[in-house]
């Protein structure tokens, strides 16, 4: 490794926020050294998709300050380069590469480039998604969820596809997938969102089991974070009587449960078992639930006029 993650390095100040917040995740960093599950380069390379702003920014903020060499990879050339001048300029190492994840032949020319760059990867973070959506019914934004589903989702399959088999031949390596808390319940105007999100679970499942079948030491975590406050233009249109969460916050906790390498997760932590155990309960009762939460989304103009012809008082 060519940098140890130390209490130093945890310290120093991130161009964005301060890394001391995460000095939860230090002992848990030092054991993820010691077990480093063959290899010796295990966090030597991290690869974040979505790393132009918001948590994917923050992520790779946070793990280079840890000793990662981060590649940045987004669709969006200019955030995503100014993503890894900031964490070069602040002593960390990264590269970007503007990549479309929905495109599998850029997925897969991305990846030899940086192969050849920097070397294999040791952890990829699939963070890349577009948020909310329309109703069910609207009938006019049929590429709007095209898009949606092949970024959120299949953005996802085309990264897992390319990288798997290169941690697999090394029989190390780390696949993290950002899912979301609202693929566990249903919200009204963001049925694609949900959907994606419900699908990425599936996904990741299934992966685990595959490595659990070749008996790898290939790790995979799931997580599912509750709305977070990344941007006023994406949480505007969210209604809800619980708190977001802040960035900070989450992106602390991300890291803590990546480097404690926990298959499923979410933020904050006691919000899975409480909705896996709602969802056992009785309609009646799940309704009451969702009125006390009353998490919705803000339909748009189009949404509620095609509403006002199929709502009954």
């Amino acid at each position: 490794m060519e940098q140890g993650l130390t209490l130093e390095m945890a310290k120093t100040t991130s161009p964005m926020r301060s890394i001391e917040q995460y000095k939860r995740g230090t002992e848990m960093t030092t054991r993820h050294m010691s077990s480093s599950h063959g290899t010796t380069s295990y966090f030597t390379s991290l690869y974040i998709t979505g790393a132009a702003r918001g948590i994917g920014r923050e992520l790779a903020f946070g793990f280079s300050k840890l000793g990662a060499k981060v590649v940045c990879l987004d669709i969006n050339e200019i955030g995503n380069r100014e993503t890894a001048t900031i964490i070069k300029q602040n002593g960390g190492t990264a590269a970007d590469y503007k990549c479309d994840v929905t495109k599998k032949d850029q997925v897969k020319n991305v990846h030899k480039k940086v192969v050849q760059d920097l070397g294999p990867v040791d952890i990829l973070i699939n963070n890349a998604a577009i948020a909310w959506g329309y109703s069910y019914i609207n009938p006019f934004e049929d590429q709007f969820i095209e898009n949606l589903i092949n970024v959120n989702l299949m953005g996802q399959f085309w990264m897992n596809r390319e990288i798997l088999p290169s941690m697999l031949e090394r029989n190390s390596g780390h696949i993290v997938a950002i899912s979301s808390m609202s693929s566990m319940f249903g919200i009204p105007g963001a049925s694609a969102y949900m959907s994606s999100k419900c699908a990425i679970n599936g996904m990741m499942e299934c992966l685990e089991s595959e490595i659990r079948y070749l008996n790898s030491n290939l790790r995979t975590t799931t997580i599912l974070p509750y709305f977070v406050k990344t941007s006023p233009k994406i949480t505007a249109r969210l209604h809800s009587k619980l708190s977001e969460i802040p960035t900070e916050i989450a992106v602390d906790e991300m890291m803590k449960g990546i480097l404690e390498e926990r298959r499923v997760f979410s933020i904050p932590g006691l919000f899975l078992p409480i909705v896996s155990f709602v969802r056992l309960l009785p309609d009646d009762l799940q309704n009451v639930f969702n009125k006390i939460t009353d998490i919705r989304i803000t339909l748009d103009e189009y949404d509620l006029e095609i509403f006002k012809k199929y709502i009954r008082k």
